[in-house]
């Protein structure tokens, strides 16, 4: 039987997130279809050899027509195969979340950020009443990963997080693994690459030099892979290493980033840079 997913939500509250573990577990996921397409949509997937498909539906879906409308008469025609997820989280964290990424609410211009995020919750509010919502606030990806895992009945697929950092900005708190790379020769003392970070081809030629650090990293992946493998096997849904340097700009974004390579043939695998851009 196929299942269709509508994913909705406030800015910021992790649509793109669930989008991509969606994604993991084997939907096929489609970012901001117009309302208009659906019926049309509907003829072509029922012919489809495609079982699960997941409609990423938000503001901007909205202003291309009545979106509120026509998922309800999705949800009222298909109620069997259809369930509409809503995303939301409190202001408070919203605004932390568009001030960490620079990025701009879709509603902002004439109106502040404020403005722009109760604006939204109005305009999306019909939405809301016909969804399962899930509060994002405070939760990261991986809690996020087996509360939607939950929710479908999905096997929550194991997760490896590699995190850089700076030990210069304090140590991270929740980690299974601290890899500290300050031992590494350090690109930042040549004046041409100190303001490039660990994932500039600039970079991966300075460290390409030095056999210590491919070294290394093949030491460090074989502790990982074992580690990764018992906690796989022992039902943990996570595993989260934290590689530092002295800055997290260079050595511990290159070893994060070529480790993530590596493990990616055996593990889902999340890579987040925590301290490149301070």
């Amino acid at each position: 039987m196929k299942r269709i997913l509508v994913v909705s939500g406030l800015s910021g509250a992790g649509k793109s997130t669930v989008a991509r573990v969606l994604e993991d577990i084997g939907f096929f996921c489609i970012d901001n279809l117009p309302p208009a397409l659906l019926n049309d949509f509907m003829v072509l997937l029922s012919s489809s050899s495609i079982d699960k498909v997941a409609l990423v539906v938000d503001i901007r879906s909205a202003q291309l027509g009545n979106a509120v409308q026509a998922i309800k008469k999705l949800v009222d025609n298909y109620s069997n195969i259809v369930t509409v997820l809503f995303l939301e989280a409190s202001d408070e964290e919203l605004l932390k979340r568009f001030a960490t990424t620079r990025r701009r609410h879709p509603l902002e211009g004439q109106l502040s950020l404020k403005e722009a995020i109760s604006k939204e919750k109005e305009l999306l509010g019909d939405m809301k009443e016909m969804s399962v919502v899930i509060d994002t606030t405070g939760l990261d990806i991986h809690t996020l990963r087996e509360k939607i895992g939950s929710l479908l009945k999905e096997e929550a697929q194991f997760v490896i997080r590699i995190r850089s950092f700076g030990f210069k900005y304090g140590l991270p708190a929740d980690t299974d693994f601290i890899i500290d790379t300050r031992f590494l020769p350090n690109p930042y003392y040549d004046r041409k690459l100190a303001q490039l970070n660990g994932t500039d081809q600039e970079i991966v030629n300075f460290f390409s030099k030095y056999p210590i650090v491919e070294d290394f990293i093949q030491y460090t992946y074989k502790l990982l892979h074992i580690a990764a493998t018992r906690y796989k096997s022992e039902g943990r849904p996570f595993m989260t290493v934290s590689i530092g340097c002295t800055g997290g700009r260079h050595r511990s974004v290159y070893v994060a980033e070529k480790l993530s390579k590596i493990l990616k043939d055996r593990f889902y695998v999340y890579v987040e840079h925590r301290d490149v851009n301070k």
